[in-house]
């Protein structure tokens, strides 16, 4: 017949729970979706990444202050210094963060997760992100000094 396109080619696991009226358009009953998962949440709410990017902001801006009203003023010349070494905030921040993340771990997926962390191929890209972010972290502290 012309003008008809052909009809559809249908799984036969499917065509028990499909009703054809029409050869060329199928039709969907309460059955032809039976045992199907529903779909996957599509992630955190755009209130929540909203939220988490103005906390981000925030705490980017903020950050400087902080490390600002950290330092110490020498009564004699009245500049301000830090009354610690530079990167004593970033080894402190290093080693607690290693055991908040070892804890987490441990507690959100137990032994056979807490070993997943020392792989060697996934703690060689992470090494080396971490090695990147504290060396910015020291950068800023040590231009933060100079201010």
């Amino acid at each position: 017949q012309v003008g008809l396109l052909p009809a559809p080619i249908v799984d036969a696991r499917c065509c028990a729970a499909c009703s054809f009226t029409d050869p060329i358009i199928m039709q969907y009953n309460e059955q032809t979706f039976k045992g199907l998962k529903p779909a996957a949440p599509a992630g955190p709410s755009a209130a929540l990444q909203v939220g988490l990017f103005c906390f981000f902001v925030m705490t980017r801006a903020i950050h400087p202050t902080i490390i600002d009203a950290s330092k110490s003023i020498d009564p004699d010349t009245g500049k301000k210094y830090f009354a610690y070494g530079e990167m004593t905030v970033v080894l402190g921040e290093t080693v607690v963060t290693l055991i908040i993340a070892q804890l987490m771990a441990l507690g959100m997926g137990g032994m056979k997760e807490w070993k997943a962390i020392w792989d060697p191929k996934p703690m060689k890209v992470f090494s080396f992100i971490g090695f990147v972010y504290a060396l910015g972290d020291f950068l800023e502290m040590a231009s933060m000094g100079s201010l």
